[in-house]
């Protein structure tokens, strides 16, 4: 059986995206390990089908809460994996060293834990604050690939466009009113000005979100002269499918607008009260917006803030930045080839 390196992530969707240039260091350094990731079920359900890691184990079943309970709750699956490890990294605060003991106690190799949750060298990217962590074992440059989606997802796409009308000669726009918090969302009727824009001008706008973004979606919709398509509520990897279609992607700081950017789909990235030395997705095919610098000092006061100057970005800046991305050719880079196991299938979860 091959030696296997165990990673663990338990942030949000956007956050284990940033990790992809560590995760794929330890596999350059690393070819003929497997390599497991512990990770919320969609993202690492993604992850599993783009060929970035072979194994997902997910935080919903309670894998990780095993490993910090101790030795006597780890699962027979788990406990397999880690008898091969040659290295763990967990990105993650570990009080107690609870976790480190439950690691090397089933004899993982090396164990490294770092918590990235310190705002401390708080300009540093959070990319290289990741791959930071993986220097001493993976001293490799940072990969700039593309996140390839299998071709039948891709196609998938496609069809679910064609059936709503979408799929046109036109121009397709992607926007995300959403994001983690409405504290980092620009106003409504800057997004709905774009629209209208892109209505008038042959371009087709489309809004999408998840089910936390049902209130800001409709909000957007509402201030449109003319509704646009909406699609919420979407599985991921379907929406990955979705954007590889998409000639431009806008949103805020949010895990669709870091799959834009991983997908290269060209991006404009609404920045507000996040920094956006840390936090911005850094793709050349990515252009990053925001307001006034932000003043405000730690969430509570971001949370307080009514004006919000910081997210006011005038549309014509907004629309100008789309139309200039919209006429630059689309740099497709091509793919690799296909994996041996069938990328399509279910992702698989491991339960234990």
């Amino acid at each position: 059986m091959p030696r296997t390196i165990f990673v663990v992530h338990p942030g949000a969707f956007g956050d284990v995206l940033l990790a992809l240039p560590a995760i794929r260091a330890l596999r350059t350094l690393f070819p003929t390990h497997q390599l497991g990731l512990v990770a919320g079920a969609a993202v690492g359900g993604l992850l599993r089908v783009c060929g970035e890691v072979a194994t997902m184990f997910a935080l919903e079943a309670g894998v990780l809460a095993g490993l910090l309970a101790g030795l006597p709750w780890v699962g027979p699956t788990v406990r397999e994996w880690l008898g091969r490890c040659g290295l763990a990294v967990c990105w993650m605060a570990d009080p107690g060293d609870r976790l480190s003991s439950t690691l090397q106690g089933l004899g993982v190799g090396r164990v490294i834990v770092r918590s990235l949750a310190s705002s401390e060298g708080e300009a540093i990217h959070q990319e290289d604050r990741l791959m930071e962590t993986v220097q001493d074992v993976a001293p490799v440059a940072r990969v700039v690939e593309r996140l390839h989606l299998p071709a039948a997802v891709i196609t998938e796409g496609r069809a679910r466009l064609a059936a709503l009308e979408l799929f046109t000669r036109h121009p397709l726009v992607v926007l995300h009113p959403g994001s983690g918090s409405r504290h980092k969302c620009v106003a409504p009727a800057l997004l709905a000005a774009a629209i209208t824009h892109f209505q008038a001008n042959d371009v087709v706008p489309v809004l999408v979100g998840g089910a936390a973004d049902d209130h800001m979606v409709a909000e957007v919709a509402d201030a449109c002269a003319s509704r646009p398509v909406t699609l919420q509520h979407e599985d991921l990897l379907p929406m990955a499918g979705l954007l590889t279609h998409a000639d431009l992607f806008v949103g805020h700081d949010s895990g669709l607008t870091h799959l834009a950017d991983a997908l290269h789909v060209p991006t404009v990235a609404l920045f507000g009260p996040t920094d956006r030395r840390r936090w911005a997705p850094r793709g050349s095919h990515v252009t990053v917006l925001t307001g006034e610098p932000c003043r405000c000092h730690g969430w509570d006061t971001v949370q307080a803030c009514h004006d919000k100057p910081c997210l006011q970005i005038q549309a014509e800046e907004l629309v100008m930045v789309c139309e200039r991305l919209l006429r630059q050719p689309r740099v497709v880079l091509p793919s690799p080839p296909e994996a041996t196991r069938s990328p399509c299938d279910a992702p698989e979860v491991m339960l234990d």
